[in-house]
């Protein structure tokens, strides 16, 4: 009985869950009116750059934790998987924190809400590429409902009431994610796949994982400026990842080949640390007025990217057994804390007039806005600062909580690192048959089955 439970739990589980989604969206959920005059129209101004974060989200993550030759179902499956889930349930979570819901019982979503559930998905997929191959499907899908209720909560405390500005979700995605992750990681004490395997990757996963490496790079500009507002703050968004992702990639290669012996550039600096300087920018990403100032931004993400992975990762996995299976910690997390840091230099140093009416929109409680609010150059940096920090506290506590209750023995747990299957205890194989063949090809999957859970239990 229990070896049946544990079969089936996930299905029972994600079922009993889908069931809440569909009560909550028909009994509180409605469309935003599109010919609403107050409100842009979305479908022609937000719903391209909305595609291009989809296509990041589906595809560009899901293939760039596509390298692990026995894990690769999963990278590319449970990245759907938890996508659609969370989409639902972020959607459900931040309406209920609206006002309109407050005062209504119901709230709108349109192309802004999509484009909101897509950002906490990344969250959620970046703490999945520390855990890959260490967590079952149903112990990936109990992370995701812990974490997304966590982050959502902590980002609404720290958009709407700290006032701070993370205008491409580095503080709330990148940094929250990745230590989430590794959070939950070091209580599991489980080791990193690639060390289970001495050929943890092969050639083709490896070009695969590029593939998400360059959906990844192009559509980054997109990501942290899709919420931007007005006109001229999404410009800069844009201008400021581009340049920082230009300079980033460069730099990585640069400092690739330094760090090896004999020049060579390594694959794993090049799927990741290219990306990190669209991390590193994200938070000021509206903010940065200066093109130079993007371009050294993602020299320095890059070269503290590819530290991580040479020295950081080895001695972090060494002395606190904390393995990161897809390098989370060098491509979200320390760029993500750089962002935070930069997020507090820019706030400090930069003059406020030189935003003009947009400052009200990077900075909404800045001094003789529409809230009335109070800061200044100080001020602000401080609040930066305390979001950061607020970041990094929940999201380390959260991670360690998820962990311990994901360590409960009632959950399906991944197997010893030396069974031979990996994944493959989740996918049934996918034989293409037709006609008269199908009734054979069913009797065959039948004794697999057979043979693969004798093996099993």
């Amino acid at each position: 009985m229990f070896s049946v439970l544990h079969r089936r739990q996930f299905a029972i589980i994600a079922g009993i869950m889908q069931t809440l989604f569909i009560v909550l969206f028909a009994k509180y959920v409605k469309y935003i009116d599109p010919l609403d005059d107050s409100r842009r129209v979305y479908s022609g101004t937000d719903y391209p750059l909305f595609q291009d974060v989809h296509l990041m989200i589906f595809v560009g993550f899901g293939f760039l934790m596509a390298f692990l030759k026995r894990y690769g179902f999963s990278a590319v499956s449970v990245n759907l998987l938890l996508s659609a889930f969370v989409i639902q349930f972020a959607m459900l979570l931040r309406g209920f924190l609206t006002v309109a819901f407050s005062e209504t019982g119901l709230f709108s979503i349109g192309i802004p809400e999509m484009i909101s559930a897509e950002s906490s998905c990344a969250a959620v997929l970046i703490t999945m590429g520390v855990l890959l191959g260490r967590l079952t499907p149903v112990q990936f899908l109990l992370l995701a409902f812990f974490e997304t209720l966590l982050n959502v909560v902590v980002e609404h405390f720290v958009f709407n009431y700290l006032h701070v500005n993370d205008s491409g979700r580095s503080l709330s995605v990148h940094t929250f994610g990745a230590y989430f992750g590794l959070a939950a990681a070091m209580v599991g004490h489980k080791k990193n796949v690639m060390e289970m395997d001495e050929h943890g990757g092969i050639h083709h996963s490896d070009l695969f994982s590029m593939i998400g490496t360059l959906l990844l790079w192009v559509f980054f500009p997109s990501f942290n400026a899709a919420i931007q507002e007005p006109e001229d703050a999404r410009h800069r968004a844009i201008m400021n990842t581009y340049l920082a992702m230009a300079s980033s990639t460069v730099t990585t290669f640069m400092v690739s080949s330094c760090v090896d012996t004999l020049g060579r550039f390594n694959m794993i600096h090049i799927q990741s640390s290219t990306l990190a300087g669209g991390v590193a920018i994200g938070s000021a990403a509206n903010a940065v007025l200066y093109p130079y100032h993007a371009v050294i931004v993602g020299v320095v993400a890059a070269i503290l990217s590819v530290i991580g992975h040479a020295w950081i990762s080895p001695r972090l996995e060494k002395s606190l057994h904390l393995f990161d299976t897809c390098g989370v910690h060098n491509l979200h997390g320390m760029p993500g804390i750089l962002a935070g840091m930069l997020s507090i230099g820019f706030a400090y140093f930069y003059e406020p007039e030189s935003y003009g009416k947009t400052l009200y929109h990077i900075y909404p409680y800045w001094i003789g806005g529409e809230l009335n609010g109070d800061r200044e150059n100080v001020s602000q940096a401080q609040y930066q600062a305390i979001g950061l920090l607020v970041i990094l506290v929940t999201a380390i506590i959260g991670g360690l909580l998820t962990g311990c209750i994901l360590k409960i023995k009632i959950w399906n747990q991944v197997d010893d690192p030396d069974f031979p299957h990996g994944e493959m205890n989740y996918y049934a194989q996918s034989d293409v048959n037709f006609l008269s063949k199908y009734k054979h090809a069913q009797e065959q999957q039948r004794l697999r089955d057979r043979e693969q859970m004798h093996e099993i239990y």
